[in-house]
């Protein structure tokens, strides 16, 4: 989603049939560029880590990555998830995780470096 905003493309046009391979042609095809569909992919993954980085180093923190309150507390009266609560904590563990940061959400040296942002 990182690259749609960049490329100022409506993120509605998924919808229509636009997919990210599609960005990558006309991409290359304006700029006359030769990037692949993962390099593409990298790039958007470079552009998330550094608007996180941004955030951390403007306060934002574990404590922001919330839910509205009605989501944490007013459990719903039907389907498989019924009578239950999103247990926050848990997830952001594991979102974490698969972004490759830190309990606290900040970006790991490791990801920074995978991205090329490592400096």
């Amino acid at each position: 989603m990182c690259m749609f905003d960049s490329l100022k493309i409506c993120k509605y046009s998924l919808y229509g049939g636009i997919e990210p391979h599609h960005l990558v042609e006309f991409l290359n095809f304006i700029t006359d560029w030769d990037i692949d569909l993962k390099e593409f992919m990298q790039v958007g993954e470079r552009i998330f880590n550094l608007k996180r980085l941004y955030n951390v180093r403007c306060g934002i923190s574990r404590k922001d990555d919330t839910l509205p309150p009605r989501l944490l507390t007013h459990t719903r009266g039907e389907g498989r998830a019924a009578n239950t609560l999103p247990h926050l904590g848990r997830m952001l563990n594991e979102y974490y995780k698969l972004r490759g940061w830190s309990e606290d959400g900040i970006p790991l040296s490791s990801k920074l470096k995978e991205v090329d942002l490592d400096v």
